[in-house]
């Protein structure tokens, strides 16, 4: 067999390969070799270095998502200076065939019972008729794919009304309300493109949103101008009613000094003992980071562009919307269109993130997970290497599930820089 026979003849056993485990997803390599040996007049040992030359081969293609954050667009009614999404448009909207294909691509390539699909943005509820295509026509995907969906979806609030509280509670999506805190605080950057305020009717509707969702969670990002009002700006949202809370830094390419972390730091401890006063009384609450332990590892890196993938409003897809919220094209690291194809080997990296770990982090005694890669490439240029604020930040997190463990087991905790007040 000449060369370009033997290249026609690999290319042919190739495609019958990559068609035979698209059919048999669960395939067995042993039943695959037999299958060589027959069709092609191999013999055992050369089927069986195709065999595994071609399961490698597929390994390194394969794309087991269990999530997608669908950008229904970078458009958005307010003006948050610290938003990711670097430059919004209001043409960069999501039409339902990229939506319909996305969903597609994460049907076809889940590999877990259930997946979760985020509509995120921009603000999301701007294109609530393309939410009423997308969930019916996802659900019946998963139907006929025995997969089960769990939805959410982050919104600033502003846009919320009973027919769509209803129509996310008769399909059970959950939201997730950006807000940062009280009057003054909120107000400092979550404003209308008019300069006006938003904290007072978010806190009006939100009797209304929990009358359709009872538990009810924010997003509570700190800038580094709300650093000393933390603790009472978690005051108010609880007052409000909010359930669950994600607190965390506003971060980018401006960088917090480690004066600035260690005053987070602090304050956060404050937020810690108010909650756990909290829960001794009975109140509905939860954060999820108070409640981990301090040695719980998932690992270096996070699920972006291993388990979960960001689509754009146009179809182009990155590991996570921070990353889409980038400006620059290296830093996005768009590995495709959903409406044309992806190279599944550019999210290598993302997948097996540990072989980019820097020598410093391997002899560091703290075990983190990396750092967010948008914050990494923003503030180091690479997504790999994290800055010192995301390690200072970490610190600070670890150092608070500690303490909320030793407080879960009983230890009387004090701390001269904490006072412990009565909650109102």
């Amino acid at each position: 067999m000449g060369i370009s026979d033997y290249g026609a003849w690999l290319e042919q056993a190739a495609v019958f390969i990559r068609e035979y485990a698209r059919i048999n997803p669960g395939y067995s390599p042993r039943v695959l070799t037999d299958i060589l040996k027959r069709k092609y007049l191999l013999d055992n040992e050369d089927a069986e270095k195709l065999t595994n030359l071609a399961v490698k081969e597929l390994n390194r293609a394969k794309l087991g998502l269990a999530a997608l954050e669908l950008n229904l667009t970078f458009n958005c009614n307010l003006t948050c200076e610290y938003c990711f999404i670097r430059e919004k448009s209001a043409h960069d909207r999501m039409n339902f065939t990229t939506a319909r294909n996305a969903i597609d691509l994460l049907m076809e390539r889940a590999s877990f019972p259930m997946v979760n699909i985020t509509l995120i943005g921009g603000e999301p509820l701007l294109e609530f008729n393309l939410i009423k295509q997308i969930v019916p026509y996802a659900l019946e995907a998963a139907k006929k794919r025995n997969l089960a969906i769990t939805w959410a979806v982050t919104t600033n609030g502003t846009l919320v009304s009973e027919d769509i509280l209803k129509f996310f509670s008769q399909y059970n999506i959950n939201m997730l309300l950006s807000m940062d805190g009280g009057p003054e605080t909120h107000g400092r950057y979550r404003r209308t493109k008019n300069g006006e305020g938003t904290w007072h009717k978010i806190a009006y509707s939100i009797p209304l949103m929990k009358m359709y969702q009872p538990w009810l969670g924010v997003r509570m990002t700190v800038s580094n101008a709300a650093i000393d009002s933390m603790r009472e700006d978690f005051k108010q949202l609880v007052d409000l009613g909010i359930n669950q809370f994600i607190i965390a830094p506003a971060q980018g390419a401006k960088s917090w000094s480690r004066e600035e972390i260690t005053r987070y730091g602090l304050n956060l401890l404050k937020i810690l003992m108010d909650y756990h006063a909290l829960k001794q009384k009975g109140v509905p609450i939860f954060i999820e980071e108070f409640e981990k332990g301090e040695n719980e590892y998932s690992g270096w890196g996070c699920r972006a562009g291993s388990t979960s993938l960001a689509v754009a409003p146009n179809g182009d897809v990155s590991p996570c919307s921070k990353l889409l919220g980038l400006t620059g094209e290296v830093g996005r690291c768009i590995v495709g269109n959903v409406n044309t194809e992806i190279d599944v080997h550019l999210l290598e990296p993302f997948k097996n993130p540990i072989i980019r770990q820097q020598q410093s982090c391997k002899r560091c005694s703290r075990k983190c997970t990396g750092g967010c890669y948008a914050v990494n490439f923003e503030q180091t240029g690479d997504h790999f290497t994290p800055s010192e604020e995301n390690c200072l930040f970490w610190v600070v997190c670890q150092e608070a599930k500690r303490i909320s463990g030793l407080m879960r087991s009983g230890y009387n905790i004090h701390n001269r820089f904490i006072t412990k007040e009565r909650w109102g």
